[in-house]
């Protein structure tokens, strides 16, 4: 059967009327199926674009720490090189300390002149029957103050003599016996540590 439709009595069919309901079903479908599809791939290109923001963070991490690594290592080696162009420097200025805390003790307490000069007889430990004690002119005084203490760290009947010689530095001295002779002076002392402390420097 059909239906009258608008006031000029016009039938139309019912089969016209189902595939227009059809076709609207089908426009309906379609648009909710595109709705949905469009859904999709927002929600996909929003996850993509979440994952790369993720992975250039941790892309961002990784190049960030490789360059932090990197500039440690520079950081180091620049370091080293500066230590070791100091070295010489810094190994002569405490070898000149030393020879100035030296001299300073021994002018406050002279008879740390005797001692040094006993240190360098036990280090070379004289024989024989004689022991000459070279000295600076300006620390003889001291040391003979001191003979007998010295004569007793000299080999057992071995005669003491304290010679002034302008030769020898201060604060130093230069041991001889009829075996041979040790250089005690504070230059040389200096001088031979410097040359170790720049080998152990330089490896």
């Amino acid at each position: 059967m059909g239906r009258i439709v608008g006031g000029m009595g016009r039938v139309v069919p019912k089969v016209t009327l189902d595939a227009r309901a059809e076709a609207a079903a089908l426009v309906a479908g379609a648009r909710a199926e595109a709705d949905a599809m469009r859904a999709q791939a927002r929600e996909a290109r929003e996850e993509a674009v979440r994952q790369g923001r993720a992975e250039g963070r941790e892309q961002g991490r990784v190049e960030a720490a490789a360059e932090l690594a990197a500039l440690l290592a520079d950081a180091r080696l620049q370091t080293a090189r500066a230590r070791e162009a100091s070295a010489p420097t810094a190994i002569t200025l405490a070898l000149k300390m030393t020879e100035q805390i030296v001299a300073r003790a021994v002018t406050l307490a002279p008879e740390l002149m005797a001692e040094i000069v006993g240190a360098a007889m036990d280090a070379c430990r004289p024989r024989g029957d004689w022991v000459r004690v070279r000295v600076h002119p300006d620390d003889a005084a001291a040391v003979t103050a001191r003979r007998d203490a010295l004569s007793a760290r000299a080999p057992a009947g071995a005669a003491l003599e304290i010679v002034a010689d302008e030769a020898v530095g201060r604060h130093g001295c230069v041991i001889e016996t009829a075996l041979g002779r040790v250089d005690a002076r504070l230059e040389t002392q200096l001088a031979a540590l410097e040359r170790a402390l720049l080998e152990e420097t330089h490896g």
